[in-house]
């Protein structure tokens, strides 16, 4: 019996609690997906599909997976030459694909190409071809070695010469139909031709020397540009019927490579190394597209190819280096570190610190490297390097931590705690920071100062101290009988409570009376972070999970991978003005929303510093702004320009393999057809009883998150199997 296998399965996207909707810059390179870095156009047909066009084959991208495409000899059906120059997609839908040996059409159905164009008299069309277009009279054009009318019948294309009165249109390059219906036309790379609907040809730039055109294009409000090499862009002015330059920066000589209307009043331009630009067109002037990345130096890149898919996402072709995928609501994580060619001002080394003081200079400890100090235009106003001089930094920073006297204080791996000096740079070390048997201290990890000018101080291995503002003097309180030595991190409460977490459980310290009650919980658990919510819930971040302690209740509640975090290990807690929590771990960042407990989360791909952060590095300034130290660097954010997903994703079936063999129009199981068309077409795949070994690809159309997503499956109304 044959079953029409869609009928019996259902499919279901899950994207609540397990990721969020952002994706961060995605470069596609050889090394991975493309076969080759020469890239010509990118382009998406009506199904969703990304072609890109390659010196070195066709690539397409159906958001699971690339498929290369390339000249095999003697199958007629493969692309009649790698390098492949141009593609469109006519009204019908016939995708037709320009290469240096002929033109030819894709045919989804089979996943295959139809023999190359063929002249009029079956002769076959050789030579390149540049640029396709569909005319508002319905007519296909093409242009490369000649200009050329397509006619498609039957599967099959034959072509016909366009024939300019007067003109020679062979070897052209770039064209375009404008909304008036005439055809515009660069030949030679050398020339533009305008060929009027009355059958009246001009003929513009003729007279440029050492100018190389490289593209024609009408924006989305009718104005016409050519972009050149050696004289910049050019736009063409009605009223002296000539195209006249669009200076950048006072000079008209940017290498343009490539034009692409972004909206009615962005223009993007490509150049030949020196990035993108922007050219506002109500106000005729370009400024710069940084694009900021962790992949290339914005500034240099060679755009060859700019486009938009349907969702709305910017792709971009760099010369040598892939495709760069910009998606259209990037979330605003922002980065400083060394993966970025414009904001490494903070080294390589991990960073284990972050205190933004009362002037908003951003002060950043790091492992190894001694302490940076930033200024609030995110510039490095001093490295303070570690050194053999006794009144330098030590080199590995916990704790940076700024008093009500605005001292700033620093904790160390091996020399204690001490204070910098601003205006020195000198740092003095508090020798008298001595443990029970009078030993000197090493390891000091937290600071917090309470209502009554005491200045906590927690070490790793020491117990826990006090250092008195106001009489200049450490004090180690008798409480440490009952507190872990291993101390990690300190909160200070709203309601005068000190709560330590250690390598044992947390212990609550009540600062209000002398006496400094104690009373200790969750024995067993590493803690390495706390954080107190507006409703004075108290979050503990721990080595197994994290849990919420709702004092009033007496009640706590531990949230692990299960309920969607993206790791249990939890380095720092901070809270943003909407009422969520932000939690960093050693595998991602989270967003947890209390009051419906739902976890986004958020990793390296969405432009994270990394995946790891580290313990304790974490700020929240007075504009709301979140800052996260880690491996590789520090993430900033506003938590309000960070999207929650809450749309419906478009779930297709973009490949299906009997036995291991993709599935084609035509193949058959049982002896009858297992679908009659595309297989991102079909509605249903019918399988004899014995071809029960088949596994399905699926993807969504909207392209910018493929590695994001989870997807859960049923048969037969059964149980849902992720």
């Amino acid at each position: 019996m044959r079953h029409p296998l869609k009928h019996l399965l259902l499919f279901l996207l899950c994207l609540s609690t397990l990721c969020g909707r952002a994706q961060s810059y995605k470069l596609f390179t050889t090394d991975n997906e493309l076969s080759s870095s020469l890239i010509n156009q990118i382009y998406q047909d009506r199904d969703g599909m990304i072609w890109i066009a390659t010196e070195d084959g066709l690539n397409r991208y159906d958001g699971s997976k690339f498929t290369i495409y390339k000249h095999q000899p003697g199958d007629s059906t493969s692309l009649c030459h790698n390098y492949v120059k141009s593609l469109f997609q006519d009204s019908k839908g016939h995708l037709l694909i320009g290469t240096y040996g002929g033109l030819q059409m894709y045919d989804p159905e089979t996943d295959s190409f139809t023999p190359s164009a063929q002249w009029k008299d079956e002769n076959q069309v050789g030579g390149l071809f540049i640029s396709i277009l569909e005319r508002k009279n319905g007519e296909i054009w093409a242009s490369g070695n000649d200009l050329c009318k397509v006619n498609i019948a039957g599967g099959r294309l034959h072509l016909e010469k366009v024939q300019v009165p007067g003109q020679d249109v062979t070897m052209t390059s770039w064209m375009i139909e404008d909304r008036k219906e005439t055809i515009w036309v660069v030949k030679d790379d050398a020339v533009v031709y305008r060929l009027g609907a009355n059958g009246q040809t001009s003929i513009y730039l003729s007279h440029e020397e050492n100018t190389s055109l490289t593209n024609i294009y009408e924006d989305l409000i009718g104005n016409i540009y050519v972009g050149t090499i050696g004289k910049g862009l050019l736009k063409y002015d009605e009223e002296t019927d000539d195209f006249l330059p669009i200076s950048y920066k006072g000079k008209n000589n940017m290498p343009v490579k490539c034009l692409y209307a972004g909206s009615p009043n962005r223009l993007y331009i490509g150049t030949d190394g020196q990035g993108v630009k922007i050219l506002h067109i109500k106000q005729q002037e370009i400024v710069d597209f940084p694009f900021d990345n962790k992949f290339l130096n914005p500034t240099t890149s060679k755009v060859h190819y700019i486009m938009n898919d349907n969702a709305g996402n910017l792709w971009m072709a760099i010369f040598q280096k892939g495709v760069m995928m910009i998606p259209a609501s990037p979330n605003s994580f922002k980065y400083i570190g060394y993966k970025s060619d414009n904001k490494n001002i903070i080294g390589s080394n991990c960073i284990t610190s972050l205190c933004r003081d009362k002037t908003g200079t951003l002060w950043v400890g790091t492992d190894n490297d001694g302490i940076y100090e930033i200024t609030p235009d995110l510039q490095q106003k001093k490295h303070y390097i570690p050194s053999d001089d006794g009144r330098s930094v030590p080199t590995t920073i916990f704790g940076l931590y700024e008093d009500s006297e605005q001292n700033l204080w620093f904790g160390s791996f091996m020399h204690g705690m001490g204070q910098l000096n601003r205006q020195t740079g000198h740092c003095t070390y508090m020798h008298d920071l001595l443990d029970a048997k009078g030993n000197k201290i090493q390891r000091v990890y937290d600071f917090k100062e309470d209502g009554n000018k005491r200045l906590w101080i927690g070490t790793m291995s020491s117990g826990l101290f006090y250092y008195d503002l106001k009489e200049k003097r450490f004090v180690y309180p008798n409480i440490n009988v009952h507190i872990n030595p291993w101390i990690d991190c300190l909160l200070y409460s709203k309601d005068n409570k000190l709560y330590v977490g250690t390598y044992n459980g947390i212990s609550c310290i009540d600062l209000s009376t002398n006496e400094l009650k104690t009373e200790s919980t969750l024995p067993g658990h590493i803690v390495h972070t706390l954080y107190e919510d507006s409703k004075g819930i108290i979050w503990i971040g721990t080595a197994t999970g994290l849990i919420a302690w709702d004092k009033q209740k007496n009640n706590m509640k531990t949230y692990t991978t299960d309920d969607g975090l993206p790791g249990n290990t939890i380095y720092a807690i901070v809270g943003d003005k909407q009422g969520n929590l932000w939690i960093s771990t050693n595998t991602g960042l989270s967003q947890l929303h209390p009051d419906n407990e739902q976890f986004v989360n958020y990793y390296v791909s969405d432009g994270l510093q990394g995946n790891e952060f580290s313990k304790n590095a974490s700020w929240t300034d007075p504009s709301g702004t979140i800052w996260l130290g880690g491996t590789n660097g520090i993430t900033y954010f506003n938590p309000t320009e960070i999207v929650r997903p809450n749309k419906r994703w478009n779930v297709r079936i973009t490949d299906f393999y009997l036995h291991n063999e993709p599935v084609r129009k035509g193949m058959q199981s049982g002896g009858k057809s297992i679908i009659d068309r595309a297989v991102f077409d079909a509605q249903d795949f019918y399988l004899a009883h014995d071809d029960n070994s088949f596994s399905i690809e699926f993807s969504t159309v909207e392209l910018n998150s493929p590695e994001r997503l989870t997807y859960y499956y049923a048969m037969n109304e059964s149980n849902w199997i992720i």
